[in-house]
């Protein structure tokens, strides 16, 4: 697709050069083996690396509040099971804040599953659109699925119809023409089933993920 060497062109983090590719999403947040059609972005190697611990932290702390225990041999995904084994440390801080209530999520913590959620949320803007989002200024929010109302549920999984035609060359127009996933209205795309699921809503400006079949994600994409 021409729009892919675009996109190819620039961080779709930064906008900077890129020295890499990076995988939206990250590759701790899926089990092998891989989605095949897993998208994939220009990144510089501060933006690719950067967020690495980041990515990490975020991947432990939803496998931990879905399986309600840090104990590695009780949980599902044999990533976090040895990510957890590996780094004792990371398990402790864990432990410390998994209750009987859930998982009490910290400041420190909030913040760095914003900058998490709204790295994948510029990644897929760019993958999808063909679009850079480096400059647009996000405001990112989340919540468990279950702790959503019927109502906040379904306006969460709405997608806006097209008006306009997305850039021509890009997987959006690809999508509504050719009518792959659609075509009309725009719809969710599933990377890998109870891992990670998303959907770009051109005509209001955002991204909603799913990740880990649990939480539930929307970045307004904002102004440029």
């Amino acid at each position: 697709m021409f729009a892919d060497e675009r996109w190819r062109a620039f961080c779709a983090f930064c906008g900077g050069l890129p020295d890499t590719r990076d995988h939206v999403p990250p590759k701790v947040f899926l089990d092998q083996p891989y989605p095949e059609n897993l998208p994939v972005v220009g990144a510089c190697r501060r933006c690719n690396g950067g967020a690495s611990l980041d990515e990490e932290y975020v991947a432990c702390v939803l496998e931990v509040t879905v399986c309600g225990t840090t104990d590695p041999a009780a949980l599902t995904r044999s990533k976090i099971e040895q990510i957890l084994r590996r780094k004792p440390p990371l398990a402790s801080r864990l432990a410390s804040c998994l209750g009987e209530a859930g998982y009490s999520l910290a400041s420190e913590d909030n913040a760095r599953l914003s900058a998490v959620i709204a790295k994948i949320a510029r990644g897929l803007w760019a993958y999808e659109t063909s679009e850079t989002a480096n400059a647009r200024d996000l405001t990112v929010g989340y919540a468990p699925i279950e702790s959503l109302s019927d109502d906040k549920l379904r306006a969460f999984q709405e997608l806006t119809p097209h008006v306009l035609l997305p850039e021509v060359g890009s997987r959006m127009a690809s999508r509504v023409l050719i009518g792959e996933n659609g075509p009309y209205p725009p719809s969710w795309l599933e990377v890998q089933q109870g891992r990670f699921s998303f959907a770009i809503d051109v005509a209001a400006q955002r991204v909603k993920m799913v990740i880990r079949d649990y939480l539930a994600a929307e970045v307004a994409m904002g102004s440029i």
